[in-house]
């Protein structure tokens, strides 16, 4: 770095020397256009024999190649004539430096001087104008140019090739290659004339600057610092576990210092489901990355964790967590719940089933057990659903209660337990049938009708359960129902049938398991059938339509046979018959109702009935006569009008139809007849009311009239 500002430095004051001197060559021109320009000290000197010096104008070309990557190359063979930096006399050998060749395609010739010279010491006379103000200028470090010297104009030189290093301006840097050693051919011996190094860097201060560059006093700036930079490893994270589960295994994440100086980092996240340890550190750490599923539902979720510091960019590091959800493990369904047995001691009760599902997931692998020695499972084990009969043995135990517990096992499921009761009775009394009454008696009529049903009542009038059956032993009797438990009621049926008159006997035998069974007798009494006569066996009547009812008439009822109990009916609405019951002989009334009849003939019966006797009817027959004519009185309420003169009365045989008024009628009359009218026919009736100027009122209401 010091190189590179040194060189820097140079090739400013070269160009600006470069400036000067070509603004000075207008004065003095170069004789030679090849010749290379070199740096070297302004003078002026002129020879001891009488030759004009030249003043050196050209003090610092501008060079053709950079300052850096210099090849060395050995100076041309041919000779060429370079430019004169000090005018010597011819007498005297001149002291010249190795020049720095810039083409060596273009170099033709050289003239080269002892490196003797270079201590020369001889006091030169100086240019003031030109030396003061190159001496002024600093003389910053660059890649040094070789310094030279020019000739006498007379003497010749020849450039030989150089094995030793030339001489530099400037210490410590590297020097272009290929500069011939110049040697004198003509004057080795002459003592040397001219300016030295030493002296022209006396006069020049910054000439002996570049010859000799002081150290800097104070150093460059020191190079700025690399900052630190954050390294992180893996560059995401990802963790997976089951809903409600544990936790997955924590990971880390690796931090490094990819840069320079001190990285104190810290680590931060953003999700309440990450965790991190630690949270900062300096240099090379590790942070321990967890997460926690908590209450987290199935689902994806993504968090960042940021590892930040001073100076460095943030790393951010994805973290993803899938969370599954958890499977649903087996569970035992046991129906019902409880049990519970009741039994006599002695007795075993009837058996029950526990019925067992899968009510979760998965596959139900199931096993039961009781705890008890007088319950028993039908089935220990399982797969899925099943189900397991409970059988309950008393043997010899006592009355009173008793629990047991059957414990349903699964892999992955909650255990089960479902309680069993029994109650143990003592052994009861044993059963007695109870029958009450304790006989039954039918009575009923050759051919009549059944008689009523009746009941036998049972009961146990001992202890335990009661199942008993009935049976009887007749044709004639029907019992309903034939078996019960406990308390009820058998009833009895006695059907008459074809029997004759006469007595019948049966029984009714009542059974039960464990008591005695009990017998009912039953009789049944069968009388002769009555036989009932009617006297006339017909009747007649005759009416006239709208006249009065005929006349009633009488039929005679006698019983011949047994008891008799008789009904009377009659079929048509006009008839009437009575009583209209009895029990022995009597007297009937028939009575008939022309009221609303048409003239014409009808025909009805009168029927009695008795109970195991054959019904009896009575014919009936009415005729009814249309009158030759027939009248009908109409009436209706006054007029109060006090200009009222009378009524007209209208007529029709169609409702709503009337032809001319039928009469008039004067005021203060609120009745009228019509006479003449045809049987068989309605007439339809309306009146008006008129008043002395003849307006007449609009038709009352309409009344009707039927002729019978």
């Amino acid at each position: 770095m010091r190189q590179a500002i040194r060189q820097h430095f140079i090739v400013t004051y070269a160009i600006s020397l470069g400036l000067m001197t070509a603004l000075l060559s207008l004065f003095q021109p170069i004789p030679s256009a090849s010749a290379q320009q070199l740096i070297g000290p302004v003078s002026q000197e002129t020879s001891g024999t009488g030759t004009q010096g030249r003043r050196i104008e050209n003090i610092i070309p501008t060079l053709p190649y950079p300052t850096k990557s210099l090849e060395k190359k050995d100076a041309p063979s041919s000779t060429r004539k370079p430019h004169r930096l000090i005018r010597k006399s011819q007498s005297v050998p001149t002291a010249t430096l190795q020049p720095i060749p810039l083409d060596a395609s273009k170099s033709t010739s050289s003239t080269a001087v002892p490196v003797s010279a270079l201590n020369d010491t001889t006091p030169q006379s100086k240019d003031t104008s030109v030396s003061s103000n190159v001496g002024a200028m600093a003389a910053p470090a660059i890649t040094p140019l070789r310094l030279m010297s020019r000739a006498a104009a007379t003497t010749s030189t020849t450039a030989t090739p150089n094995t030793t290093p030339p001489h530099s301006l400037f210490s410590g840097t590297t020097a272009y290659a290929g500069a011939a050693t110049a040697k004198a051919s003509t004057a080795a011996s002459t003592p040397p004339a001219g300016r030295s190094m030493s002296r022209l860097a006396s006069e020049i201060p910054g000439l002996a600057q570049l010859i000799n560059p002081e150290s800097s006093s104070s150093s460059p700036p020191p190079p700025a610092p690399v900052p630190p930079a954050i390294g992180a490893g893996p560059t995401s994270l990802s963790f997976a576990a089951t809903q409600g589960g544990a936790n997955p295994a924590a990971q880390t994440v690796s931090i490094s210092n990819t840069g320079g100086g001190t990285l104190s980092w810290s680590a931060s996240d953003n999700a309440t489901w990450l965790m991190l340890s630690p949270a900062s550190g300096t240099g090379t750490g590790t942070v321990t990355v967890s997460v926690a599923t908590g209450t987290l539902t199935a689902g994806s979720y993504s968090g960042t964790v940021m590892l930040s510091a001073s100076g460095a960019s943030s790393v951010i590091v994805p973290v993803t967590f899938i969370v599954t959800a958890a499977p649903v493990p087996p569970a035992i369904g046991a129906s019902p719940a409880s049990f519970s047995f009741t039994a006599q001691a002695g007795a075993n009760p009837v058996a029950q089933t526990l019925r067992i599902s899968n009510t979760g997931s998965g596959t139900l692998s199931w096993s039961a057990s009781d705890n008890t020695a007088w319950l028993s499972l039908s089935s220990a084990s399982g797969t899925g659903n099943g189900a397991i009969t409970l059988n309950v043995t008393t043997g010899t135990l006592t009355a009173g209660s008793y629990s047991g517990l059957i414990t349903l096992t699964a892999t992955g499921a909650t255990t089960i337990s479902v309680p069993v009761a029994l109650t143990v009775t003592a052994a009861p009394v044993p059963p007695t049938i109870g029958a009450s009454p304790t006989s039954l008696s039918f009575t009923a009529q050759q051919s009549g009708s059944n008689p009523a049903a009746q009941s036998l009542t049972i009961s146990n009038t001992g202890g335990g359960t009661l199942t008993w059956s009935a049976s009887d032993n007749a044709a004639w009797l029907t019992l309903s129902p034939a078996s019960g438990t406990g308390n009820g009621a058998v009833t009895l049926t006695a059907t008459t049938g074809t029997l004759t008159a006469g007595s019948y006997s049966g029984a009714v035998t009542m059974s039960a398991t464990g008591a005695s069974p009990v017998t009912v007798p039953v009789t049944f009494t069968v009388t002769a059938s009555p036989n009932i006569i009617l006297n006339p066996s017909g009747l007649t009547y005759a009416a006239t339509q709208g006249a009065a009812n005929p006349a009633n008439q009488t039929v005679s009822l006698t019983n011949t046979g047994g008891t008799l109990n008789w009904t009377v009916s009659d079929s048509a609405s006009w008839l009437s018959v009575s009583p209209a019951s009895g029990s022995s002989s009597s007297t009937l009334t028939a009575a008939v109702n022309t009221t609303g009849l048409a003239a014409g003939t009808y025909n009805g019966t009168v029927t009695v009935s008795a109970t195991g006797s054959s019904s009896k009817t009575v014919a009936v027959s009415l005729t009814v006569s249309a009158p030759t004519t027939s009248s009908a009185t109409l009436t209706w309420t006054p007029n109060t009008d006090s200009n009222l003169a009378g009524y007209k009365v209208y007529r029709g045989t169609a409702s709503g139809t009337y032809g001319a008024a039928l009469a008039t009628v004067p005021a203060g009359t609120a009745t009228y007849q019509a006479t003449g009218l045809s049987a068989n026919t309605t007439y339809f009736f309306v009146i008006t009311a008129y008043d002395s100027a003849g307006n007449e009122s609009l038709f009352s209401n309409e009344v009707s009239k039927s002729i019978f």
